[in-house]
């Protein structure tokens, strides 16, 4: 129930809000600043350029440029929004050069103009040849010109030295597949590249890396932070500080599961380390990261080797390979991998009846990884049902398999059939199954 006394304070702060300006509202008196204005159009327009929607993004670029016709950032994102389209180089030139007309002494604006001269002189020749019979030296000259003004300005500089390069290898008249010097040149940028860390010890990559983590995200920035942790896992791994190369390794595979780098070093490093239950781990979150044929496969194996009795868990994966199983060769992996299971689950019978199947079906082929991953199980049947002799001969009836296609023994026969056209040229592959029937 509503009083007097109370219809009389609500009816005065209803008439008091009236003389109250609304600082909250859209129509606030005090408008956002032309530079913040800039900024959220920019990332509008970014925004529309990642969704791939061009036009809107170009409008919002030349809505920017009607009120700030010196924003360079738009006129750099006008640029990729008009070369999404091939050949048009002499339309984003005009542009630049009308800018450059009316601002003559906006030195961001000459910079992007000299560049882009230095771009088409390189990349389309026709438009160059219109534009100037030399455009590369019409670019140096003109930021020699600029460079004399801003001397203490390295970046120009520097493009001032790349120009004079590519000058140097006449880069505007030979292209790039015929010019060896240019190639030369190209190929020691990138060894200086590759070694620009080579001077930092690992405390000072450490920090680097610890600095660019703490900054937002960029997908440029993103390959340097999986260049630095790279370059941190093998340091620890050539001072053989493996244990410091792993917690860095796994650091890495937290940060970027699917990196494949990240899962073939803490694969490489478990094993360095032959820590089974780092092994396991890494391959049990690779399976939940990837849910893929191969990451189902690794994880059979690990769990085979450290973990043989969880026979439940490898029937799990088997099933998950099945389902998952997209190409032809994987059909032959996941064969071999039941027929592994049924001989950890001791069901002779079974291992036996698919062994025979896949020898049957393969025997005569030429590829000699798959002659001896059948071999290899073949071994591990023959040693599991007490026919240890027979396995130490394998070698022997591998070299002699023309000899032995019609031997009286049903092994030694079959072994023979699969091996009769095997390649020899390549040694590796018999010293490989020889060193493993020491092994067991």
């Amino acid at each position: 129930m509503i009083t007097r006394k109370k219809f009389l304070q609500l009816s005065t702060l209803s008439v008091g809000a009236l003389f109250i300006p609304d600082l909250f509202s859209s129509k606030s008196s005090f408008p956002l600043s032309p530079i913040t204005d800039v900024n959220l159009l920019l990332k509008e327009a970014k925004f529309f350029r990642k969704q791939k929607k061009w036009n809107k993004a170009k409008n919002t670029y030349q809505q920017i440029l009607q009120t700030n016709p010196q924003e360079v950032r738009a006129y750099d994102g006008l640029k990729k929004c008009i070369f999404q389209q091939p050949k048009q180089e002499k339309i984003y030139m005009q542009m630049l050069e009308d800018a450059v007309s009316q601002f003559p002494d906006n030195k961001l604006l000459k910079q992007r103009l000299y560049s882009q001269y230095v771009q088409t002189a390189l990349g389309n020749r026709k438009v160059s040849k219109q534009k100037n019979a030399n455009l590369l030296l019409h670019a140096k000259q003109k930021m020699e010109l600029l460079a004399a003004q801003y001397p203490n300005d390295l970046s120009l500089q520097k493009q001032l030295n790349k120009v004079c390069t590519r000058l140097n290898s006449n880069a505007g008249e030979v292209h790039y597949k015929n010019n060896p010097g240019l190639k030369q040149q190209h190929k020691q940028n990138q060894k200086t590249f590759k070694k620009r860390f080579d001077a930092f010890n690992k405390d000072q990559l450490y920090t680097k890396l610890t600095v660019l983590k703490s900054k937002p995200y960029n997908k440029e920035r993103e390959k340097h932070i999986r260049e630095l942790y790279l370059m941190l896992v093998k340091r620890n791994v050539k001072t053989h500080d493996i244990n410091q190369a792993a917690i860095i390794a796994k650091e890495y595979h937290n940060l970027y599961p699917k990196d494949r780098s990240a899962i073939y070093w803490m694969r490489r490093l478990g094993d360095k380390k032959n820590d089974a239950q780092f092994i396991i781990q890494t391959e049990e979150k690779n399976h939940q990261t990837q849910q893929t044929f191969w990451s189902a496969s690794a994880y059979f194996t690990a769990v085979k080797k450290y973990q043989s009795s969880n026979t439940g868990k490898l029937q799990q994966l088997v099933t998950e390979m099945e389902q998952t199983s997209t190409e032809a060769h994987q059909d032959l992996i996941l064969y071999c991998k039941k027929i592994e299971l049924s001989l950890l689950q001791n069901q002779v019978t079974q291992a036996e009846t698919q062994l025979n199947l896949l020898l049957t079906s393969k025997a005569g082929i030429k590829n000699t990884s798959i002659i001896d991953s059948i071999n290899v199980l073949t071994v591990k049947y023959l040693v599991k049902t007490q026919q240890g002799a027979m396995a130490k001969n394998m070698p022997y009836i591998i070299i002699n398999a023309k000899d032995l296609v019609t031997s009286s023994d049903i092994w030694e026969k079959k072994i023979a059939q699969l091996n009769q056209y095997r390649d020899f040229s390549k040694p590796v592959y018999l010293e490989k199954f020889q060193n493993y029937l020491k092994k067991i």
